[in-house]
């Protein structure tokens, strides 16, 4: 929880719903993330620097629930990465974490108990190699998989098949040829098996599909689930890594529990909150407690507690209780073809109370760019335009996930093409369907949907009146010099060059927006975290000295607290009342 500016650990009482203890961690930019180690203890990470502020490290704690007392668990002359969990003992007894003794050299594995008395020593249970930068742990704790990286970026999988063998290689590529390694997910990794499991699209597969996966020679095996129409996005396990509900995901997200006891109680408890759609989160190990989430794409959501031997379910907390449900707008599913014939699936949001007529309209790009997407779920923003009298249009442009391998692909190359040419398209389909006025059109987006935006306003400024960037990118060749990586969030299609044919030649430059910005004609609102590590803060500073060298005037807005997302309540509400001012002024909702 965050009060006051301060991050807490709060223990609640699942039966009563009281604080039961806790840990005040202090600065909300120190605390990185929890997890639990069985019934009594939390672990948790924080970073801190050197008394001049020029050196950060990562470091791991554990709180014991019960006594409320805390211990770092750290070891003499550990390097600043200090929090890596190799494996956590289901019943909380030890944790085994990977870190090296010296600056530049390879980690061993050491083991903390965390039931004694006093401050945890750590034990060495696997000595440094001086080739092996990670472990793999199966469900046991035995340590199955060694990664390396070496300096001439080769990357190299040793295997074995239980904890006490020698590793054996049994893959090895480039990191300039990820694909090789596409099927390494690590799934399933299970005592006395080298079968595991992977997420990938089969030989002349379109869709992904759930395989099984041999560890010992890296090669997939029988289909385990599939879909004709969804691809599998995430799988769910249990304590012995087994299979217990797989994600699909086409037009929309699906779990379906493969588990018949959940599965049950997946639909009365469904039944039982009929507003919208029901996720189970949690299940505690005697599977006497779920934590259960209902939302939906105009239901902020609500967590609530479920006992099954009891049959009660209580309400523990609401996400946005101050947001009346009736002042929600309700997006839905849109389909329209972009200029080549390429169908294009997306979400529109209509204001509550208007006509569908002659609205004005807020494009609104996902950022990413690839193998992501919008999803009919709640969105602040969307609500707070569509509020606002905005229709919102969310267009799934070629290159996002889950519609498929062949899908995807089209979009490789294509950033400030092809991808900018499906938004424009969207608003054509919506004119022509009588709903947007033409002259009253604006665009929005964060992160890619930044650079869109932007980049919108600059290539088609007949289109857009307006446009807002959060943390958008603005110069894609120095982008990538600081994230080479920025551009694919999976392996598949990694570098720019990736193309088919006279498309190999295409100079970024010419979809930058810090390059072209002597093109721009309408006004646009730059916003930027100064704390980004995800697009640099320098990105926001190229395009306003670029700006200014070419008499270009931009409205700004900077947070020095915040980086890709917000760190504050306070730093998300100026956004959103900085975007709510700046539209009224340049797209006027009536």
């Amino acid at each position: 929880m965050t009060r006051d500016d301060a991050t807490y650990i709060s223990v609640i009482d699942s039966d009563t719903h009281e604080l039961a203890g806790g840990l005040n961690l202090g600065s909300t930019a120190d605390f990185n993330w929890f997890r639990w180690a069985g019934n009594d203890h939390i672990l948790f990470s924080m970073t801190s620097s050197d008394f001049f502020g020029f050196f950060s490290y990562s470091r791991l704690y554990a709180l014991n629930v019960e006594s409320d007392v805390m211990h770092p668990l750290v070891g003499e002359d550990m390097e600043p990465d200090g929090d890596n969990i190799v494996h956590i003992d289901p019943h909380g007894r030890y944790v085994l974490v990977s870190f090296a003794t010296r600056w530049g050299r390879a980690p061993a594995v050491w083991r903390f108990d965390l039931n004694g008395e006093g401050q945890p020593e750590p034990v060495l249970i696997q000595e440094a190699q001086r080739s092996i930068d990670q472990y793999i742990a199966d469900d046991s704790g035995d340590l199955r998989i060694a990664l390396s990286v070496s300096r001439g970026g080769q990357v190299r999988i040793r295997y074995r098949s239980d904890g006490t063998g020698e590793f054996e290689t049994v893959a090895r590529a480039r990191l300039d040829d990820p694909d090789a390694l596409d099927l390494w997910d690590f799934m399933g990794l299970r005592a006395g098996s080298n079968q595991g499991f992977s997420i990938g699209v089969p030989e002349d597969g379109e869709r992904r599909v759930l395989m099984e996966f041999d560890f010992t020679t890296g090669e997939a095996g029988e289909i385990v689930f599939q879909s004709s129409e969804e691809d599998v996005a995430t799988v769910l396990f249990d304590r012995q890594r087994n299979p217990i509900a797989i994600g699909y995901e086409g037009e929309t997200f699906r779990r379906e529990w493969l588990d018949p006891e959940i599965e049950q109680w997946h639909r009365q408890l469904s039944d039982a909150l009929p507003r919208s759609r029901v996720w189970i989160l949690d299940i505690s190990d005697d599977r006497n407690r779920m934590l259960v989430l209902q939302e939906g794409p105009a239901d902020p959501g609500a967590l609530y507690v479920f006992t099954p031997s009891e049959r009660r379910l209580d309400l523990f907390a609401e996400y946005r209780p101050g947001v009346p449900r009736t002042l929600l707008a309700e997006p839905r599913a849109v389909r329209y073809d972009a200029r080549d014939g390429t169908s294009i699936h997306g979400y529109l949001t209509l204001p509550v109370g208007r006509p569908a007529e002659d609205l004005p309209l807020i494009v609104h790009p996902h950022g990413g760019p690839y193998g992501l997407r919008d999803r009919d779920e709640y969105n602040d923003m969307v609500q707070l335009l569509a509020n606002r009298g905005y229709a919102v249009i969310q267009p799934n442009f070629r290159g996002s996930g889950g519609y498929g391998e062949s899908f995807e692909l089209l979009g490789h190359g294509q950033i400030g093409r092809a991808m900018q040419d499906d938004l424009d398209d969207a608003v054509s389909h919506l004119v022509e369907e009588g709903i947007v006025d033409p002259d009253r059109v604006c665009i929005i987006g964060s992160s890619y949907g930044g650079f869109a935006a932007v980049w919108g306003a600059i290539r088609n400024p007949e289109i857009y009146r307006c446009a807002v960037s959060f943390a958008g990118v603005m110069h894609y060749e120095r982008q990538l010099q600081h994230d080479r990586n920025f551009l694919f969030r999976r392996n598949r299609g990694r570098h720019w060059d990736r193309i088919d044919g006279d498309q190999t030649d295409f100079d970024l430059d010419d979809i930058s927006p810090a390059v072209q910005v002597a093109r721009l004609t309408r006004p646009v609102l730059l916003v930027h975290g100064e704390v980004d590590n995800r697009v640099p803060f320098s990105q926001y500073e190229l395009m306003v000295d670029r700006a200014d060298d070419a008499d270009i005037e931009l409205e700004t807005l900077t947070f020095p607290e915040s980086g890709h997302g917000f760190n504050s309540a306070a730093d998300e509400t100026a956004y959103y009342d900085a975007v709510v001012d700046f539209l009224a002024r340049h797209n006027p909702a009536d």
